[in-house]
């Protein structure tokens, strides 16, 4: 999918903010504002600078600082008092809390509930676009949000898709509650127009005076618009062109769902007159399912930013020094140092989310990868790191402890369901916290009436996790991050002469249909079945027990034989099939990302999602490869010969290659692949068993974990479990859970 640039507002004050001592740069974060403890700069637009900040009760808060150029405008601080008291009286479930606010500071500020979640346009740029069910769930938060917005007396005036955030429970309007104050003294400084093209209203347009809570109905279509196009809709453009458009030209919805046009056109009149209110769009917008807006990709994104809040909860306190150093004075052992570096780890670990009051959000990026040693070569493949003589011992864990007994090694995984670690087999899973590793939860749910036995654990997909068991029926279980069940439904009906067929696996979620697969009297099926409503959609019967499936989010791909076809999710329906994809006899993985089916045997194999058509090979061995890891647009996958490649999704050139120092146990890991985040691979490793982690910008080998005395427990395993979280790796041995903190630099 195209990337879809965010639009820039019509009038933008300028980006540098004078500092108030008149000599700290930019670049230099003051250490406190307010009572609040500074950790990083999220973004800045047209109103000021955000920052991620610490309240004394250790809340994280998203901190907006008004540029100076306002604050010594007459009557700005009347006017910020009033519209941050009026935002703090806004008590809507989508609409973060207005928590603090200074309008007598040198550079006001106001303080809101940071959400770790990303935007819209986020979401759509990395995740695709939302099938009809997420964009009714989408316009009843937005609904809801702007309803609670209004009724306090506010007019949102710039609802974009930077603006909304899409978290695990719904969506966030953010960056309401201060746009009159700064609207009324630009307005006063030089009679423009505050907004974003493509998102305001005709009478925004013509006159910003004149936008009310009809303005907000009309940007809230559009945003609808974008979120199942990928654009606004009046298209893109010149400013200029876009503008007039907005003011005299019909919206471009053939690409919108039917279902929804009507009320979409209804939005986008003209006349403020003739639009709905927003209670109106909630009733043509119900009934809507929440979830529907989380693909599984999205849930895992939402999940990693939720860690690393959680990461940033705990830092070390604030020492009274800038935390970003003059380069050319650098303090490698000075004071805050080592708190500097735990930021510089936790912002590579993707905690820089959208917050709210950010008018176009600046991403931080990993720090920029070192020279390869003298190791390194280059070739037209990339660059290629060559075994070293040496490799680094892993640092300390950040914690250990024992794991508790009842998981057995060989069976067990280890994945991240929202803020709680989770090791587990068929037989027993367990919830620690991601902070201290402490034990938050033992699975032990209530059964459904007349259930004896227990349940087997199959799968995690986002921040579920999902079981059977089994009974009169066969029945398909949820638990979330907290070890509550969320649901227990009844999924497998006895035949008449048999029980009910097993249920084996959990093997992909999408637009809220979990696809299940069985095993039985009525021979190796899939079923897709509606996480809300318990039911089974659709079922269809697999030509023999080696089949496999994955999920983008809206449909499924699924092996069946030795061809390839993309089933739509809620329906069944076939949409495309590629034939001879497999060989006999053998189980490939596949996974999606960026518009590409991977499909991984001894070379990666790239096909159009859209449309099954064969894109690239790569990667190409005489041995089986482990399965496929995707993030960020990138693949990466490990072999028999101990190396590991990055490939980039889009046409499979290689990114760079590593001949690990260690030999690697790609080929046993149960979860196939390496294990991957934004700063870092790690893979596990076969004698002696441990891990190794690399640097994911370059595939520089980092350092090494391996096991004193070579095994860890005489079990039928002894692999570690390895988990890669941002920039900490969590590690289980047989008997051991820890997390390391990496530095990737």
């Amino acid at each position: 999918m195209p990337p879809y640039p965010q639009r820039p507002t019509v009038t933008r004050p300028p980006t540098a903010v004078p500092q108030p001592d008149g000599q700290r740069r930019p670049d230099q974060l003051q250490g406190r504002i307010g009572p609040y403890e500074i950790f990083q700069l999220l973004g800045e637009g047209g109103m000021g600078r955000v920052f991620l900040a610490r309240s004394p009760g250790s809340r994280l808060v998203a901190l907006k600082v008004i540029r100076p150029e306002y604050a010594e405008a007459p009557d700005f601080r009347g006017r910020f008092r009033r519209e941050a008291d009026a935002a703090r009286r806004v008590s809507g479930f989508f609409t973060p809390p207005v928590l603090d606010a200074d309008a007598e500071a040198e550079q006001p500020w106001l303080a809101t509930a940071y959400i770790p979640a990303p935007s819209l346009h986020e979401v759509v740029h990395r995740h695709g676009l939302l099938p009809e069910p997420g964009l009714r769930a989408l316009g009843t938060g937005l609904a809801e949000a702007l309803t609670a917005i209004h009724a306090a007396g506010l007019v949102h005036r710039d609802l974009k898709p930077g603006n909304v955030l899409v978290a695990e429970d719904g969506p966030r309007v953010i960056d309401f509650g201060i746009s009159r104050a700064v609207d009324a003294t630009q307005l006063t400084r030089t009679n423009a127009v505050i907004g974003t093209p493509g998102f305001m209203a005709p009478e925004q347009i013509v006159s910003s005076r004149e936008a009310g809570p009809a303005a907000d109905v009309f940007s809230l279509g559009c945003v609808l618009v974008f979120a199942a196009t990928g654009q606004g809709p009046f298209g893109a453009g010149t400013t200029t062109e876009v503008l007039y458009r907005a003011v005299h030209a019909p919206p471009q919805l053939d690409d919108v769902p039917d279902a929804l046009r009507p009320l979409l056109v209804a939005c986008l009149d003209k006349d403020p007159d003739r639009r709905p209110g927003t209670s109106a769009v909630l009733d043509s917008l119900s009934p809507a399912d929440s979830s529907a807006l989380l693909s599984e990709g999205l849930r895992s994104d939402i999940a990693e930013r939720e860690a690393h809040a959680a990461v940033l909860v705990s830092a070390p306190p604030m020492p009274m020094t800038p935390l970003l150093p003059p380069p050319s004075a650098p303090e490698p052992g000075g004071p805050g140092t080592s708190r500097r570096r735990f930021l510089w780890i936790a912002a590579a670990g993707g905690t820089a989310a959208t917050a709210a009051g950010v008018a176009a959000v600046i991403g931080l990026r990993s720090k920029p990868g070192g020279t390869p040693g003298s190791g390194a070569s280059s070739s037209g493949g990339g660059t290629t790191i060559r075994p070293t003589a040496g490799l680094a011992a892993g640092p300390k864990p950040q914690w250990s402890v024992g794991l508790e007994s009842g998981v057995e090694h060989a069976d067990g995984r280890l994945r991240l369901m929202g803020s709680s670690l989770v090791h587990w087999d068929k037989q027993k899973a367990v919830g620690y916290d991601t902070t201290a590793g402490s034990r938050r939860w033992t699975a032990s749910p209530r059964m459904p009436s007349g259930v004896s036995q227990e349940p087997q654990w199959l799968a995690v997909h986002g921040s579920m996790l999902y079981g059977t068991v089994a009974g009169d029926r066969g029945y398909l279980l949820g638990l979330d991050e907290k070890g509550t069940l969320r649901f227990s439904h009844p999924v497998m009906e006895p035949d008449g002469t048999y029980g009910p067929d097993a249920v084996v696996d959990v093997l992909a979620v999408a637009a809220s249909v979990a696809l299940i697969s069985s095993d039985g009297g009525g021979g190796f099926r899939v079923h897709a079945v509606d996480l809300a409503k318990g039911s089974v959609l659709w079922s269809r019967k697999m030509t023999n027990s080696t089949f496999g499936t994955c999920s983008d989010g809206h449909a499924f791909f699924l092996r069946d034989d030795n061809d390839v076809l993309r089933v739509d999710a809620r329906t069944g329906r076939p949409q495309w099939t590629v034939h001879d994809v497999f060989e006999s006899n053998t189980e490939p993985p596949m996974v999606t990302a960026g518009g590409r089916l991977l499909v991984t045997g001894t070379d990666v194999r790239a096909f159009s999602t859209a449309n099954g058509r064969k894109l690239w090979t790569a990667a190409a061995e005489t041995t089986e490869l482990s399965g496929t890891s995707v993030h960020g647009g990138k693949a990466y996958v490990s072999g028999s010969k101990s190396a590991v490649v990055a490939l980039d999704v889009r046409d499979g050139s290689q990114l760079w290659r590593t001949a690990s120092p260690v030999s690697l146990n790609s080929g046993t890991f149960l979860d196939a692949g390496p294990s991957v985040s934004a700063s870092v691979v790690t893979e596990s490793l076969s004698d002696p068993q441990g891990f190794i982690v690399l640097r994911a910008t370059d595939g520089k080998p980092l350092w090494a974990h391996r096991a004193t005395g070579g095994k860890t427990a005489a079990s039928g395993s002894d692999e570690w479990k390895v988990l890669a979280v941002g920039s900490t790796v969590y590690a289980a041995s047989a008997t051991t859970l820890s997390a390391f903190r990496s530095d990737a630099s």
